[in-house]
């Protein structure tokens, strides 16, 4: 066990993996030398500041009250949670002594009350958005399913630093979702990601589900495993053709499409939405499963004979992809960045190796070293063919019984789900069976923050195949 494993144990336990540090305690926590544990996320609102970390491939919590609206700030340790802290400031104006930084992230100034959630909120005049002094893409000129600026700077013309600007994706989402029931977030939460319909409501129902004590049936735990592969498989497909059209390798491109309207055709064929919107549940009572198997022995044939012919036109245009946009293996560990871009740098975590019923025998990938584009396309192509595997594994045995401890119920809970792109996680506090809080991380959190280490370098007119080859969607950031 680790010296801030040891640490955080001093405090006070207030859920199953949630300990409370005071705050003295909290800053010696965060200043503890040695090889810290991984950051995934921060979140703050005026009561407590709250950090998420891995110890190992298990989430713990930590969190401190928030006194006279001030507290120390994560980020003088760890980069990555300075999003957090801003987005904390601009929402309920409570400080990060010491932060790395401290400009507003999602007050552009032009919103009509300082603080918006706090109980404090002031009515104010918007003035609007000043931009830095240095060269900038608008949010709506970025090429990306969704809002993100970029401001950068050049040095003979490469790009020497970067800042990103997420203000205009704001949607107050969490404010929304406060106060309701499991069953009407849900919709909502099913909407916040193109890039995850299956993968955030089945993060968010797993937290509900560890909150209440409660283990899907099998067949239930089954259909949700199958869903979430058969969207893995066309979120994969996705971004091989976004990267390859910026490659100018526009007949593999055009191979990935078919193969993706192949998978939304059968998936609407079988009385499901194209891209599983909407089907990943809460069930109640005896309320029946969908059908899966038939979908999923559709697509897993139909698929099957086309993975040769993507392997094959790929290796026609690979070398385009080589040796760009390297993401190092240090920079992956230190940011806590998974999926397919982690896992392409050598960061071998993959979540769904914790999920109860995973077939691990199909899950063969544990990635490379590379770091470039090349080496996530591999990736990325390799993973298809394991969540082909991993679909067949469960079907041929459908709803077998695995062996689980019950949960307590504490009312409190931590969902993860191994995305397409990454792993998403949840926290979610129940309250008189209502959202008391919930927050969410997404796995483009950590990718955003290395930008300026990745894209050092490169020509502006090469951010654009920069952020496609990483699959990068800023919907779920500013949330």
């Amino acid at each position: 066990m680790s010296g801030m494993s040891q640490f955080l144990r001093k405090g006070q336990r207030i859920g199953l993996s949630h300990y409370l540090l005071e705050s003295e305690d909290w800053t010696k926590f965060l200043s503890l030398a040695g090889r810290p544990l991984p950051l995934l996320a921060c979140w703050a609102d005026e009561e407590k500041a709250t950090i998420l970390l891995l110890e190992g491939e298990s989430p713990v919590l930590v969190s401190t009250p928030i006194s006279l609206r001030r507290y120390y700030a994560p980020s003088s340790h760890y980069p990555v949670a300075s999003w957090g802290e801003r987005i904390a400031r601009d929402l309920w104006g409570v400080e990060a002594l010491y932060a790395s930084d401290d400009a507003p992230i999602l007050d552009d100034g032009s919103w009509t009350q300082t603080w918006p959630l706090s109980k404090e909120r002031l009515e104010v005049q918007g003035g609007g958005l000043s931009y830095p002094q240095c060269l900038h893409i608008s949010p709506h000129c970025t090429t990306l399913p969704g809002l993100v600026g970029l401001n950068y700077e050049l040095k003979h013309g490469y790009i020497e630093s970067l800042t990103v600007d997420i203000a205009s994706a704001h949607r107050g989402i969490i404010s929304q979702l406060q106060g309701l029931t499991p069953k009407e977030a849900l919709p909502l939460i099913s909407r916040i990601s193109a890039g995850g319909f299956v993968a955030h409501p089945l993060a968010f129902i797993r937290a509900y589900e560890q909150a209440q004590g409660i283990y899907p049936p099998p067949y239930e735990r089954d259909t949700r495993l199958i869903l979430l592969e058969i969207e893995r498989v066309s979120l994969h497909l996705f971004d091989l053709a976004q990267t390859a059209r910026f490659a100018k390798a526009s007949l593999f491109a055009t191979y990935c499409d078919q193969t993706r309207e192949i998978i939304a055709s059968l998936c609407s064929a079988h009385g499901m939405t194209r891209r599983l919107t909407d089907m990943i549940e809460l069930k109640e009572g005896d309320h029946n499963t969908i059908e899966i198997v038939p979908l999923a022995q559709s697509i897993r044939d139909s698929l099957a004979s086309r993975l040769d012919m993507l392997r094959d036109l790929y290796q026609l245009y690979a070398s385009r992809f080589k040796n760009q946009v390297i993401l190092s293996n240090d920079t992956a560990w230190r940011y806590a960045i998974g999926g397919v871009i982690g896992r392409a740098s050598g960061r071998y975590i993959d979540m769904r190796r914790g999920d109860v019923g995973m077939r691990l025998e199909a899950l063969r990938s544990s990635g490379g070293q590379g770091g470039d584009a090349h080496g996530r396309n591999l990736q990325r192509l390799t993973e298809i063919r394991d969540s082909l595997a991993l679909i067949s594994e469960i079907i041929a045995n459908f709803g077998v019984e695995d062996a689980t401890e019950p949960f307590a119920v504490t009312q409190e809970g931590i969902g993860v789900v191994e995305g397409a792109r990454g792993d998403i996680w949840y926290w979610l506090v129940m309250e008189n069976d209502r959202i008391k809080t919930l927050q969410i991380r997404d796995p483009a959190l950590a990718v955003m923050t290395a930008f300026n280490e990745m894209f050092y370098g490169l020509r502006s007119d090469q951010l654009p195949f920069a952020l496609t080859s990483l699959g990068f969607s800023p919907a779920a950031i500013a949330l």
